[in-house]
C-alpha cells in the first residue's frame, strides 16, 4: 500500500499552508520521543512558530551550516 500525502485543503486549518507561497508541499514524517517532541511544541510556541517552521529553520540551518565547510 502506498502512501499518499493529503491534500492542502484537507490538512486542519492551524496548519499555516498559505505562509509557504507556491512551493509544492510534501509530508514528512518522523519518529521522535514524545518528550523530545514536547520540548519542540513549547519551542515553537515561544517563537510564536509552527512546529514545522521551527523544525524546518533548524534543519536548513543544520545544513547551511555543513555545506560552508
Amino acid at each position: 500500500m502506498a502512501l499518499t500525502p493529503k491534500k492542502l485543503d484537507a490538512v486542519r486549518p492551524t496548519v499555516p499552508v498559505d505562509e509557504v507561497g507556491r512551493q509544492t508541499l510534501v509530508r514528512v514524517n518522523i519518529n521522535v520521543p514524545e518528550g523530545t517532541r514536547k520540548q519542540w511544541k513549547m519551542a515553537a510556541i515561544e517563537r510564536g512558530i509552527s512546529l514545522g517552521t521551527l523544525i524546518e529553520s533548524a534543519v536548513n540551518e543544520t545544513l547551511s551550516k555543513n555545506t560552508q565547510v
